[in-house]
């Protein structure tokens, strides 16, 4: 009878456990590979993760610089929230945040006081889902609390800081972005962003009006008012006050000057200029302007018009409606009747006219005048005037009797307020 095997190990039953053996140690080793992988893995989503909520911090620090500079050079009033307001109590961007010392020409922030600490005002942003939603003011901290949706999406924000620089009319602009609105975006929070960005850069104001006139009225041509009473003065001793410059001759009987204490009225005119005669008209315009008239129209504070037709009151309208840094442009001729105001010895404007600018009647200018040609027809004084200075590349023609009277103060508030800012070459840098 043959014994049975049953109870007896094979070789085939030793082989086969030592596959499961080999099998299971294979299998933990794979297990070992998969984790080391998945945790490098983890690592890239992180670095990603990181690297996104950075590039985030960064654009929202880079937008703020835009912006800012954007709200320097826009001349509308604007409210709390930083949009267009037509509220007459209101200011613009730049005169919320920017104050001019009236000597020099400085920039300094304006600021608010906690406690007994002066902390400059600081306007911030965040983007929410129907784009940028800001604040704008004008004492305290910004608070963008509840602007943006708890909706678990990335609302990235920035917040807009200036600070004073030694040279006129230069500010520095410190943008912080970060990825959520909180920690530095957001001053009345505790909370930390993933994400925080610091950039700086110099911004200098394009002036307006970069040379001052010498004279309360300059004509390239000639000055023809015949019998009319037109009055000059000049009160101003560091222009050596000039009434009239002409490049060609000036005729008027009845011509009422005056000039500075202790000055001869007569002397005050200079007349048949050969360097003004010899000038061309783009030429004169960059004496004072710093650029030909199509860069001045560049300007992003200058409103510029089209008037086929008398326009007083639609200029006016324009001017009225810009806060500060008025500036005006009208393509061609223009025509402007009184009883008509414009601008005011606080909010002086400049007007740029293509082509003939004829005045009729009583129109009072804070500012300075600058056109192709000029004519004044049927005006009389006082209440037909200019408080600044009057410029024609050509020409000055008429029979009113206005007075231009030559104001420094208003033609240097023009000067180191009007204009626009751009970047300083040079001065970015980032933290």
């Amino acid at each position: 009878m043959q014994p049975s095997l049953l109870g007896r190990p094979t070789a085939n039953r030793q082989r086969g456990a030592a596959a499961l053996a080999v099998t299971l140690l294979l299998f933990f080793a794979m297990c070992l590979v998969a984790a080391y992988a998945n945790r490098g893995l983890v690592f890239e989503q992180r670095a990603s993760a990181n690297q996104y909520r950075a590039a985030q911090a960064f654009e929202a620090a880079e937008a703020g610089i835009d912006w800012a500079i954007a709200q320097l050079n826009q001349p509308r009033r604007i409210d709390g929230q930083c949009l267009p307001s037509a509220d007459s109590t209101h200011t613009s961007f730049r005169e919320r945040y920017l104050q001019s010392q009236p000597d020099t020409g400085r920039l300094t922030p304006v600021s608010w006081t906690s406690g007994t600490t002066a902390i400059a005002l600081q306007p911030a942003c965040v983007r929410a889902a129907a784009g940028w939603s800001c604040q704008c003011p004008s004492s305290g901290l910004a608070s963008i609390a509840g602007i943006a949706p708890d909706d678990g999406l990335p609302h990235p924000a920035f917040t807009v800081q200036f600070s004073a620089e030694a040279q006129p009319g230069v500010i520095r602009i410190t943008s912080t972005g970060c990825s959520s609105a909180e920690g530095p975006c957001r001053p009345d929070a505790a909370g930390r962003p993933d994400a925080s960005s610091r950039l700086q850069v110099l911004v200098g104001l394009l002036p307006g009006l970069r040379v001052v006139p010498s004279a309360a009225l300059t004509a390239k041509g000639s000055v023809d008012v015949g019998t009319a009473a037109l009055g000059v003065h000049n009160p101003d001793v560091t222009s050596g006050g000039l009434t009239v410059r002409t490049g060609g001759n000036l005729i008027g009987s009845a011509l009422r000057l005056s000039t500075a204490p202790g000055g001869v009225a007569s002397a005050s005119v200079s007349a048949q200029d050969a360097a003004l005669a010899a000038i061309d008209g783009n030429h004169l315009f960059a004496t004072h302007f710093g650029v030909d008239p199509a860069g001045w129209n560049t300007h992003s504070a200058v409103q510029a018009m089209d008037c086929r037709t008398e326009c007083g009151a639609r200029v006016a309208a324009a001017i009225d409606g810009m806060a500060a840094n008025r500036m005006v442009s009208i393509a061609g001729d223009a025509r402007l009747a009184g009883p008509l105001t414009l601008g005011s010895a606080s909010q002086p404007v400049v007007l740029v006219v293509g082509g003939t600018l004829t005045l009729s009647g009583d129109v009072a200018v804070h500012g300075l005048v600058y056109a192709s040609d000029i004519h004044w027809e049927d005006a009389s004084s006082p209440q037909a005037q200019v408080r600044g200075a009057l410029i024609s590349a050509t020409s000055y023609r008429g029979n009113g009797a206005p007075d231009l009277h030559y104001d420094a103060a208003v033609l240097r508030a023009l000067q180191r307020h009007t204009g626009s800012f751009a970047r300083v070459p040079g001065s970015w840098r980032d933290f």
